[in-house]
C-alpha cells in the first residue's frame, strides 16, 4: 500500500488532523531512556512471592452528588490470603480514615469510598500482606462512568499528554503524596501556542499524607489539547488526571460548529505516566462513523522524535496491511494523530496501535476515543489511555462487566515472533473458570495468536460476584479492555470504559 505522505502539522483540531506546540517545551524531563525500567512506566502487580504491595488511587470523588463517585476494587488472585488496610483522605481534610481489609485467594472486594468517607476529592491507599493483589478504582459522574489502574509506585516525575480546557471540557488533576514527608511540586502545562507554568503552581506543597487537586480548566482556558507535567522537586506523589466533556461541543461560533465533526461527552479516569518510552502499545483501536479515535504524543525531551504509528487492522488477510505514518513531534511539544483524518484506515475495522520513535528520542502516547451515540455505536461516552511500554504473561483486569449493564470486550496482541496460546478466566468469589466467546458467539476458553495477529474475546453474562478477568499467555502478549454500556430499547447507553490491564511482573518483556 502506498506510504502516507508526512502529515502536516499545524493543522486545527477541530477539523481534524495534526495539532504540535510551537514554542518549546518546559525540557524537564531529564531521564534517559536507558535508564527507565519500563515496568516502572504503568501500575504492576507484585510477584507471586512478594510479602507485600501498595496501590495509590489518588483520582476520585465519594458522594452521590460529587463529580466522580469513586469504587475501590481490590482483586487477589493469588492463592493465599490478603490482610492490610484501606486508607482513605479528603482534599483538605487533616485525618485519613484506616479500615482493616481481607481478600481471600482469588476474590474480589468492592468498596465504595462514600461508605468510608464522604467528600468532593479523595485518595485512597491499599496496603497489604500476602496474596496476589491488583487494585482499580471505578468512578461514576452524572452522565458516564470509567474505570483505571491505580498505581503501583510513586515518582518525582509524571506526564499526560492528552487533556483539554475547551467550553465543554474540564480537567482536574489529583495530586497524591502516600508518604510521612512534605512534598513539592511544580506543574507546566504545554498547548499549542506555548508552556504555561502558573506561578502559583510552582512549589506547590502536598503534606504528607495529603490529597491536592487542581481545576485546570480554570488556569489553562480554552485549550483543545494541554499536556501536564508534574515534577516534584521534593519527595515523590502520584497523579491522575480526571476529564469531563458535557456534550456541547467546544465551538463557540457558528464557523466553528460547521467544522467540528462530533461533541465528546463524559467521564475519563487517566493515571499519569512517570516517563517516556520509545515504543508504546494499544491493542484496542477502533474507528467508525461515530466512534472517534486519536493519538497524543508528547515528547518532553530536547530533541525532536521521529515517530512511526502503526495501525494493524484486524484480520489482515481480508482487511489488508498499512504501512506506518509517519509524525514528528518537536522538542517540548506534542503532536496529535487524528485516526478520522486518515482515509487509508477503515470505519468499523478494530485494529491495533503502535508508536514507535524511529530516531531513539523516546515519547509518551496516550489514545482517545469518543462515541457519538449514532449510527451502528449505541452508546455515549469518552475514554482515554496511556499506552503500554511492555508486553507480559498475564494481565488482571480486577473490574469486570456488570451483568446487564455492561459488556467487554478482551483485545489481545501477539508482539513477538512466536505463536501464543491465550486464556481468559474470571474469578472473584475463590474459584477462577474459564470464560468468553469468539465473535461468533462461540466459547472461546482458549485461542491461539500468530507473530503480531490481534484477536477479541467477548465477556459478558458474568457472575456479579466472579467478574475479576484475568489473561494468560504462553508468551508475552498485550491486552485492553474495553468495556461498553448495554443500550435500551429507548435510548443510547451512557458509558465507555478502555484501559490497559495490569501485567504482572513474571514474563514480562519491554517492546523496544
Amino acid at each position: 500500500m502506498k506510504r502516507w505522505p508526512p502529515l502536516v502539522l499545524i493543522v486545527a483540531l477541530l477539523v481534524g488532523g495534526l495539532i504540535v506546540g510551537r514554542d518549546g517545551g518546559s525540557g524537564r524531563g531529564d531521564d534517559t531512556v536507558a535508564e527507565i525500567d519500563p515496568a516502572t512506566l504503568l501500575p504492576v502487580a507484585a510477584p507471586d512471592d512478594a510479602l507485600d504491595s501498595s496501590w495509590f488511587c489518588p483520582g476520585q470523588s465519594a458522594g452521590e452528588d460529587t463529580p466522580a463517585d469513586g469504587t475501590i476494587v481490590v482483586a487477589n488472585v493469588g492463592d493465599s490470603t490478603a490482610r492490610g488496610v484501606l486508607e482513605v483522605v479528603a482534599a483538605g481534610g487533616e485525618e485519613p480514615v484506616v479500615e482493616p481489609l481481607e481478600v481471600p485467594a482469588l476474590t474480589t472486594e468492592r468498596i465504595p469510598l462514600a461508605d468510608v468517607l464522604e467528600a468532593d476529592w479523595v485518595a485512597a491507599k491499599v496496603e497489604v500482606e500476602g496474596g496476589t493483589v491488583v487494585v482499580e478504582h471505578e468512578v461514576a459522574g452524572e452522565d458516564d462512568r470509567d474505570v483505571a489502574p491505580c498505581h503501583s509506585r510513586a515518582s518525582d516525575t509524571w506526564y499526560l499528554p492528552a487533556g483539554a480546557s475547551t467550553r465543554d471540557a474540564s480537567l482536574t488533576l489529583a495530586i497524591y503524596n502516600p508518604y510521612a514527608g512534605e512534598a513539592r511540586v511544580d506543574l507546566a502545562f504545554t498547548t499549542e501556542e506555548s508552556v504555561r507554568e502558573p506561578s502559583d503552581l510552582q512549589g506547590l506543597a502536598v503534606a504528607p499524607g495529603a490529597v491536592v487537586t487542581v481545576d485546570v480548566s480554570s488556569v489553562v482556558t480554552e485549550r483543545a489539547v494541554i499536556s501536564t507535567t508534574v515534577v516534584a522537586t521534593r519527595g515523590q506523589v502520584v497523579v491522575d488526571r480526571i476529564q469531563t466533556y458535557d456534550g456541547r461541543g467546544a465551538s463557540t461560533t457558528a464557523e466553528e460548529a460547521e467544522a467540528e465533526t462530533y461533541q465528546p461527552q463524559g467521564l475519563t479516569l487517566t493515571p499519569a505516566v512517570p516517563g517516556p518510552r520509545v515504543t508504546w502499545g494499544f491493542a484496542a483501536g477502533a474507528k467508525a462513523g461515530f466512534l472517534h479515535e486519536r493519538v497524543v504524543l508528547f515528547n518532553p525531551r530536547d530533541e525532536v522524535a521521529e515517530v512511526e504509528i502503526e495501525v494493524a487492522l484486524s484480520d489482515p488477510q481480508r482487511n489488508g496491511t498499512l504501512d506506518p505514518f509517519p509524525v514528528t513531534v518537536p522538542a517540548g511539544e506534542f503532536a496529535v494523530f487524528d485516526l478520522d483524518a486518515i482515509e487509508q484506515i477503515p470505519n468499523g475495522v478494530v485494529h491495533s496501535i503502535t508508536v514507535r520513535s524511529e530516531n531513539g528520542v523516546p515519547v509518551i502516547a496516550e489514545r482517545a476515543l469518543a462515541a457519538a451515540g449514532e449510527g451502528t455505536v449505541p452508546y455515549v461516552g469518552t475514554a482515554a489511555s496511556t499506552g503500554t511500554p511492555v508486553g507480559s504473561e498475564r494481565w488482571v483486569f480486577a473490574t469486570g462487566p456488570e451483568d446487564g449493564t455492561d459488556v467487554a470486550r478482551i483485545a489481545v496482541v501477539n508482539p513477538g515472533d512466536a505463536a501464543v496460546t491465550v486464556e481468559v478466566t474470571a474469578s472473584g468469589d475463590g474459584e477462577s473458570v474459564p470464560t468468553g466467546t469468539d465473535s461468533e458467539g462461540e466459547p472461546a476458553p482458549s485461542l491461539t495468536l500468530e507473530p503480531g495477529e490481534r484477536r477479541e474475546v467477548y465477556v459478558e453474562g458474568l457472575d456479579d460476584a466472579r467478574r475479576t478477568l484475568t489473561v494468560t499467555a504462553d508468551g508475552p502478549i498485550v491486552a485492553e479492555r474495553r468495556m461498553l454500556p448495554v443500550p435500551s430499547d429507548e435510548e443510547s447507553g451512557q458509558g465507555l470504559s478502555l484501559t490497559l490491564g495490569i501485567p504482572l511482573r513474571q514474563g514480562m518483556v519491554p517492546l523496544d
